[in-house]
């Protein structure tokens, strides 16, 4: 089996001076944006939280976009200065205090945890991970049936915390050494020009992309389902958590909030993505939209509201790690997530 040495993806925003300008207008209309990024502060009982969005600009941005928009923030007497992501590991940021809080893969936080960094998660976005195979729809490939991958050339996962995701569930389905795995570095286009069967992403916008490319719906095989692991994740700095409660408690309210908000008014929250970010194609913002928006709750959420959590959430993930060997042993969940920050009254899907 070729594989290469995995690095961490660095997907380019393309829409960055855009997103730049867009993001941090909404944000000075709130009262967010006229600070320095630089340096968290209190000033006059208002904190300021540095967010640092993840990756491109997408329809799951929303939460944070409509509390700028209405002000929810300011009322929460918090000054919010957001960062596009993209160009950097924004967990890794948020550990060495660069930023305060931003959004990423429970898998990252529990491996970067592990290793000394100080992050914790305060709300879950998405119980499932969303990671899985896109594959050509012309490749006589099935999504039930694994054996149909034999003999395939597939492009390696796009980042460390989901190579361990793949890896567990390629060795669970007997595929190791009976797949080609070749970089991904060079994106979608490496399925678009065949040069691989199926490509690892998100299953949110990537499908909708390969089915314009394709004519027809790709097949999708949703590996991190399988192996039960938990998906996005709001992480703070705890350092900023221990001295801020009462911010990353506000923040956390608000974002729960834009969460419902953007589920339950899609028509709306696609013409604020589409006033923030100009050059986003509303069609696929709302294709996104509905589809991401669906995996924002399962049993739980629906019962206590969006971001909350408790350990059953948690230790299917633990428990892969550790069979994985990416932790030695496993944490305490009082030091992986906290759950004092989240809504004093749920916001209900």
């Amino acid at each position: 089996m070729a594989k290469t040495v995995l690095v961490r993806r660095t997907i380019r925003v393309t829409l960055t001076a855009t997103v730049a300008v867009g993001v941090l207008t909404s944000a000075a209309a709130c009262g967010g944006g006229g600070s320095d990024a630089a340096g968290s502060a209190q000033v006059a009982g208002v904190t300021k939280v540095r967010w640092i969005y993840d990756w491109t600009p997408t329809s799951a941005d929303l939460p944070v976009l409509k509390g700028l928009e209405e002000g929810w923030f300011r009322q929460a007497d918090l000054d919010v200065v957001t960062t596009p992501g993209g160009e950097i590991s924004q967990l890794q940021s948020v550990g060495a205090g660069e930023h305060d809080m931003t959004v990423g893969g429970g898998v990252e936080l529990l491996i970067n945890q592990a290793q000394g960094l100080p992050v914790q998660a305060v709300g879950v976005v998405q119980p499932l991970a969303l990671t899985g195979l896109i594959c050509n729809p012309n490749s006589n490939i099935t999504a039930d049936d694994p054996n149909t991958l034999l003999g395939k050339k597939l492009a390696t996962a796009s980042t460390d915390a989901d190579d361990v995701v793949w890896q567990a569930w390629r060795n669970h389905k007997g595929l190791n050494g009976k797949v080609t795995e070749v970089s991904q570095e060079a994106g979608l286009p490496l399925l678009f020009q065949g040069v691989v069967d199926c490509y690892p992403e998100f299953l949110t916008r990537a499908p909708l992309e390969a089915e314009r490319e394709f004519g027809r719906k790709p097949v999708k095989i949703w590996y991190s389902k399988d192996e039960n692991v938990i998906g996005q994740v709001i992480d703070v700095n705890t350092d900023f958590a221990e001295k801020n409660p009462a911010a990353v408690k506000g923040f956390v309210d608000v974002y729960a909030r834009g969460m419902q908000w953007a589920a339950q008014n899609q028509a709306e929250a696609v013409e604020l993505m589409t006033k923030v970010y100009p050059d986003s194609d509303p069609s696929v913002t709302a294709q996104e939209l509905k589809t991401l928006s669906g995996f924002w709750s399962a049993s739980y959420q629906d019962k206590h509201g969006y971001l909350a959590m408790d350990d059953a959430t948690w230790k299917p993930t633990v428990q892969m790690l550790k069979r994985a060997g990416q932790i030695k042993e496993l944490p305490e969940m009082a030091s992986v997530y906290s759950t004092k920050y989240l809504p004093s009254t749920p916001y209900l899907p």
